[in-house]
């Protein structure tokens, strides 16, 4: 985000850009195209579509902003490519010409320049808009027009012509017709499309015909030209390219932890296409946040999709993706919390891969350019350093789109320093590791007394987002900003310092349950359940609600919070196929599009760091890994998921050293079963489904603690089956 994004987060800016509705989308968009700003493809004649439809730059000028007249965008394209490619509702995409931004953290100032491809058929008739196969990057808009069913599908390949690397994007339109009689269909193909076979547009009863183009989109930064339309043609057709395209994603999804069962399969598809756009929308080794709007690198935005990278299993280019995060992280003054959260990544990259050289040979050495590549030991120090707050807490900053002493501040910190000592001590530098502590004690307690006399003094029942102000004092003055649950996300330290072992104590852990009691009661009869809000001024919710209920994971009431809030997410919040823009609008009850959808959105959709939030509190509700070698399963689980029948399965978890295993629960009446599969546990597996408290009559093999629901296992163990009373 810029932690705006997160935290008001809005990199958007609520500064930068305002929230805007479908008759203002509109105009913008008619604006863009009469300034000509869409602009021809080298080597390939371009027009844009007509109106209504279009999926031309909407915002002012540099925000690199692209989306459908509804609100709506996505992405298509491939692993690494220079720059994804925008696809909307209705089969039209947009593929920028402007070239690369200026740099991490800065905002290009550059005209925002590009072509719209898409088919003047589309009628914006009801329509449903999916990935193929559920999560393949393959989107497919379907809908009927004059007594036929019709479906555009487009999708990226990677191809070679020339000994050159391209990016190609293929298009389907499939006219079937289920009349007795023939009709005629023309698809209405705009400018600069690439026919790659010749059909009729006379489609026989109860025949299908089916109209394939193609058009070039990226060169992975490549100065060649692009290729001719003849050296398209010759390189093949839509079936060969979306059988190779199918088989290299299943590859990579193969290569990360699955989830491969679940009573909602709507969050494994969630799942597998966030890993897939996070790909996708990456340039090379940078980490970027979006392909439409957010097209660079934010320092704590990158921290989090490594994160999540990491815990997945995905460590293709580790040493890359690391190197390129401590440029960013030096390079990169904005939002100082991606420094202070730096030790994390590289603790959850230790703990899953066992790469002791290359820790130790980053811990203590600067890159290339010096102190703007810290080493993990600056970044550590760096936090001590900025301890200038009241009372030794850390110093104002804008980490939330607004200056103050923010609660999340102090957490990143308090995970930060942790991280390291955990990493000083692996590496054998004691002297370090110490350092870490004793500073992690000081700060905590620092923090634990700023809350403590700010809760009093206003008479709180809850953890507020500034540790001097209560929330009628700050930007949490509105109950819809989503940051009253900023630190829940992105402060990690309740759940994600639990896994490191740390020490955890005050208002942070304790208040964990009253916290979001408060801030759902305050948006009751305002906003559904189980969203957390927005932000200026798109107050509906955010591509992090499901990363806000991440701490819920260390509460007693709010376990299965993430899971819930990413099934609103799913059911409420697509602007794209399992693609949510930063902040977002009300529901558009006018899109043609089935289903429930904001009307507009601010950020960028997909957006990459939101997606890996999501995904990453998903597989810990399901599997997290402790440092200590323990094995938490099934601590977010649903309670309605533990019901007859139910089944939910990971394969490919990876927990340490790169040791990965399999684990399935079972359900069948009141008995639940865990079978592992795979590597050991390299720890005691702690098996404990919040359906578990207070219910367990027996367990057929471990120690049970029936006040907490834990059946805790011998890592040798392969099965246990538990009866609940």
């Amino acid at each position: 985000m810029t932690m705006a994004s997160a935290l008001c987060f809005s990199r958007l800016s609520f500064s930068r850009r305002s929230a805007r509705l479908r008759a203002v989308l509109v105009l913008m968009a008619a604006a863009a195209l009469a300034a000509g700003v869409a602009t021809a493809m080298p080597a390939v004649a371009s027009a844009t579509t007509a109106p209504p439809y279009s999926c031309a730059p909407n915002g002012p000028t540099g925000s690199q902003t692209v989306y459908g007249t509804f609100g709506d965008a996505s992405v298509i394209g491939w692993a690494g490519n220079s720059q994804g490619v925008v696809a909307c509702l209705g089969g039209s995409f947009w593929v920028d010409t402007s070239g690369p931004d200026a740099g991490p953290g800065s905002a290009s100032t550059a005209p925002v320049t590009g072509t719209t491809y898409g088919y003047g058929v589309y009628d914006d008739s009801p329509t449903t808009w999916t990935n193929a196969n559920g999560y393949l990057p393959a989107l497919v808009t379907t809908f009927h027009r004059d007594g036929a069913a019709i479906s555009i599908t487009n999708f990226g390949d990677q191809v070679s012509i020339g000994g050159n690397e391209f990016v190609i994007v293929y298009s389907r339109v499939s006219v079937s017709n289920p009349t007795g009689a023939a009709i005629s269909v023309d698809p209405q193909a705009s400018a600069g499309l690439i026919p790659l076979n010749s059909a009729s547009d006379t489609v026989p009863a109860h025949g299908t015909v089916n109209h394939d183009y193609a058009v070039p989109a990226d060169k992975f930064g490549g100065s060649y030209a692009y290729p001719s339309s003849s050296a398209i043609v010759a390189a093949g057709g839509f079936d060969q390219h979306f059988a190779h395209m199918r088989s290299y994603w299943n590859g990579q999804l193969a290569g990360i932890a699955q989830i491969t069962q679940l009573p909602d399969a709507s969050l494994i598809n969630g799942y597998k296409t966030g890993f897939i756009y996070t790909q996708i929308i990456r340039s090379g080794a940078e980490l970027k946040t979006g392909a439409n709007g957010y097209d660079q690198e934010f320092s704590h935005d990158i921290i989090g999709i490594l994160a999540n990278l990491f815990t997945q299993g995905y460590t293709t280019n580790a040493h890359a993706l690391l190197d390129r995060a401590r440029y960013v992280s030096g390079n990169q003054p904005q939002y100082v919390d991606g420094v202070w959260t730096y030790p994390w990544v590289w603790a959850i990259y230790l703990l899953k891969t066992g790469d002791m050289s290359f820790v130790k040979a980053n811990f203590a050495t600067e890159g290339p350019t010096g102190k703007t590549e810290p080493s993990i030991e600056d970044t550590a120090h760096l936090i001590a350093a900025d301890r200038t707050g009241p009372g030794g807490i850390m110093e104002e900053t804008n980490d939330i789109d607004a200056n103050g002493y923010w609660t999340i501040d102090n957490y990143e910190a308090l995970m930060g320093l942790w991280s390291y000592h955990w990493l000083a001590q692996q590496v054998g530098n004691t002297s370090e590791a110490s350092w870490a502590a004793t500073q992690y004690s000081s700060l905590l307690a620092a923090v634990n007394k700023t809350l403590n006399a700010t809760i009093a003094a206003s008479h709180l029942n809850y953890l507020p987002c500034s540790m001097i102000e209560p929330n009628t004092g700050n930007r949490c003055v509105n109950a819809e900003d989503a940051n009253w649950a900023a630190p829940f996300l992105f402060g990690r330290w309740a759940w994600d310092g639990y896994l490191f072992g740390a020490p955890l104590n005050g208002p942070g852990l304790n208040l964990i349950d009253a916290t979001y009691k408060y801030g759902f009661a305050r948006l009751a009869g305002q906003l559904p359940p189980n969203t957390f809000g927005g932000y200026p001024t798109q107050y509906y919710s955010t591509a992090y609600n499901a990363g806000y209920g991440e701490w819920g994971l260390a509460s007693n009431d709010y376990r299965d919070q993430g899971i819930l809030s990413y099934q609103f997410m799913i059911a409420n919040g697509q602007s794209g196929p399992y693609s949510w823009w930063e902040s977002q609008q009300f529901p558009n009850p006018g899109s043609p599009w089935t289903g429930t959808h904001p009307e507009a959105g601010n950020g960028s959709s997909p957006h990459a760091w939101g997606i890996a939030n999501a995904n990453m509190v998903l597989l810990d509700s399901l599997a997290a890994q402790r440092s200590d070698g323990s094995l938490v399963v099934g601590r977010g689980v649903p309670n309605a998921w533990v019901s007859s029948g139910q089944v939910i399965s990971l394969a490919n978890f990876p927990t340490t050293n790169g040791r990965h295993l399999g684990l399935k629960i079972s359900t069948s009446g009141k008995t639940v079963t865990l079978t592992l599969t795979g590597d050991a546990p390299s720890g005691p597996v702690l098996f404990q489904l919040p359906a578990f408290v207070n219910a367990i009559a027996h367990a057929s093999a471990g120690t049970v603690n029936e006040a907490t629901g834990t059946v805790t296992l011998p890592p040798t163990l392969r099965t246990v089956t538990v009866q609940l009373r």
